[in-house]
């Protein structure tokens, strides 16, 4: 089907009527209200609604959003295009044309929103795929970014890029199975302010002076060289990590709320000669570590490093605190001094198969700890004692032998049975 910016009749203009002698609500709200309404549809159907009346033919064109697809599935035009005049904007065999056009004929309006999804590595079998799918939507990027985009999403399946962002008005970047062959270097976008990462794969670093929020969901890291996450003025990490060796941490002075998630697969880099994660999490006042296993945690290896979280008011612990004969647990109760709101999600059964199969050596290495650490001194039940309201236990089994160990060892530091609540 063509798409032209047909005549229309008078009626329908700013205060008219329909053909069926209806008054046009529509069309009496003021152009900067219809153009917002606009923004919120798929680029495609908002240049279809110059068809609707004189007033709306060149609408489209203002329009502060750009939201387009491009599948290799777009429509192919029935009529001759030279046969249209310059106004008209043609529905092409691929999206990829209907999009060139739509961006040489749009005015220099400003945008709020650049919203691309493509799939169009999905259909074509080469294996130069990945990279011919950048190369398409590169220049569409760009167009974006000139245009003072503030809010850039792509959702791109299969997509290798190598992004190269430079912008002044660039605020928000969400990215959607992408991956990413070197850094992610936003040294050049000094007010971008939120990243947020779906399902993407990071060789590289993410290097950041403005970004005070970084979302990172089912994420996979480098396999062979550590990642390095540098943005001084975050004060929000939610980093959920499925592959790879976890990104090494820089400082992060205002970091208020922190949540990450451990891959499950991951096996240590040898003994690492520095802190990967808790000293750059130990100024964050809500704080969540996550993993559900006990072997090769990288938590328990930052241990040693022994930093201090003298701000930390709430913390999640999962099974990984239980290793060691309680090692994670026992750390946080003496180095968090103005702990409120403490939560255990537990899988006993996970930890019974890790007790099961432990050996001799870690057996004797646990006894040793056991008898350095499960004492407590009056320092550490008055500074505990004063600040800890609650704390949750989410295990399934109340009578667990463990769960009691447990209970005893928030005893023994001062923590009332009556703020303890097991689930």
């Amino acid at each position: 089907m063509a798409m032209e910016e047909e005549r229309a009749p008078e009626k329908g203009r700013r205060g008219g009527e329909h053909g069926n002698g209806r008054e046009d609500f529509i069309g009496a709200l003021p152009d900067d209200v219809l153009l917002y309404l606009l923004s919120f549809l798929p680029s495609r159907n908002a240049v279809r609604t110059c068809v609707l009346a004189r007033r709306w033919r060149t609408l489209w064109r203002s329009v502060p959003a750009l939201r387009i697809k491009d599948d290799r599935q777009g429509y192919r035009d029935k009529e001759d295009p030279s046969e249209s005049d310059d106004d008209t904007v043609h529905e092409p065999d691929y999206d990829g044309r209907f999009i060139d056009q739509l961006l040489r004929r749009r005015d220099p309006t400003p945008l709020n929103v650049c919203d691309i999804f493509s799939s169009y590595a999905n259909f074509i079998m080469c294996d130069d795929s990945e990279a011919e799918a950048f190369q398409r939507i590169e220049p569409w990027i760009r167009y974006a970014l000139s245009h003072e985009v503030q809010v850039l999403r792509v959702d791109a399946s299969s997509l290798t890029a190598n992004l190269a962002l430079v912008s002044s008005h660039l605020k928000k970047v969400e990215l959607r199975f992408v991956r990413f062959e070197g850094s992610l270097d936003f040294s050049s976008c000094p007010v971008v302010d939120v990243l947020e990462m779906s399902s993407c794969n990071i060789s590289g670093n993410i290097l950041s002076g403005s970004l005070r929020h970084i979302d990172i969901e089912d994420g996979c890291f480098g396999w062979y060289v550590r990642s390095r996450i540098s943005a001084p003025n975050l004060i929000r990490l939610i980093l959920d990590q499925d592959g790879g060796f976890p990104p090494l941490l820089d400082s992060m002075p205002s970091l208020v709320t922190a949540s990450v998630a451990e891959p499950i697969e991951y096996e240590k880099n040898g003994e690492e000669c520095f802190s990967v994660v808790l000293e750059r999490l130990s100024t964050a006042t809500h704080l969540e570590l996550i993993t559900p296993y006990y072997q090769n945690s990288v938590f328990r290896m930052d241990l040693k490093w022994c930093p201090m979280f003298s701000k930390l008011k709430t913390l999640l612990l999962t099974d990984w605190c239980l290793a060691d004969n309680f090692i994670g647990l026992v750390y946080f109760l003496r180095h968090s001094p103005i702990l409120e709101t403490l939560m255990l999600q537990l899988d006993m059964k996970k930890y019974e198969i890790y007790k099961m199969f432990r050996d001799e050596r870690n057996k004797s290495r646990e006894q040793g700890y056991n008898s350095r650490e499960h004492g407590c001194n009056s320092r550490d039940q008055s500074v505990l004692s004063k600040h800890l309201k609650v704390v949750k236990i989410i295990c399934g089994k109340k009578q667990d032998v463990e769960v009691q160990r447990i209970l005893k060892i928030l005893c023994n530091h001062g923590v009332p049975s009556e703020k303890i609540a097991v689930q």
